[in-house]
């Protein structure tokens, strides 16, 4: 087993023997909406682990089908904020968040190939999860400020994802190289 795959299952065994979802309170007040926007996703494990993971999962992919993947996340992660905030009701949003985590890992620690396809809808499904838990949390909010900070932290954790994959893949070719296994 690799470093990166002992990793991803360390991970994967933590996200299994965490409680559902903490990161869902505190953004009451309109003066702070944009605030807790930006903080929310660093608030709860579930939705820190969710963007990294799906930052290094994407970065995995060629050219177009990453960026397939990430416009299609970012797109549903809006929509399902809008649905969110427009009261929908969704019974297994928790569940559906802890999983997400779950998902990506297994797909990044088996290294199991997709299709375009089945990438780009996992991606939206997995955003809609979070977005619609952010959308459910701007209750006494700027809608649009909240979800303005939220995206801007969402971008920067799956942006930190990516950055840690490409780190992992030179560090690997490194002990590779100066090593020799």
């Amino acid at each position: 087993m690799t470093r990166t795959q002992k990793i991803s299952s360390g991970l994967l065994l933590t996200l299994a023997t965490t409680a559902p979802a903490f990161a869902h309170t505190g953004h009451e007040t309109v003066q702070n909406a944009f605030l807790a926007g930006l903080s929310h996703p660093l608030m709860g494990i579930d939705h820190l682990i969710a963007m990294v993971a799906m930052g290094y999962w994407a970065s995995g992919f060629a050219g177009k089908q990453c960026k397939a993947m990430l416009a299609a996340f970012f797109a549903l992660l809006i929509g399902g904020f809008s649905l969110g905030l427009a009261g929908f009701s969704f019974s297994f949003m928790e569940t559906g968040i802890v999983l997400t985590s779950v998902i990506t890992g297994l797909l990044i620690a088996t290294r199991k190939n997709v299709t375009q396809g089945l990438a780009v809808s996992l991606a939206a499904c997995f955003a809609m999860f979070h977005g619609f838990a952010h959308g459910l949390e701007t209750a006494g909010s700027v809608p649009y400020l909240f979800a303005s900070g939220f995206l801007v932290t969402s971008a920067t954790l799956v942006a930190a994802g990516f950055a840690v994959s490409k780190l992992a893949r030179v560090a690997s070719l490194l002990q590779t190289e100066l090593l020799g296994w």
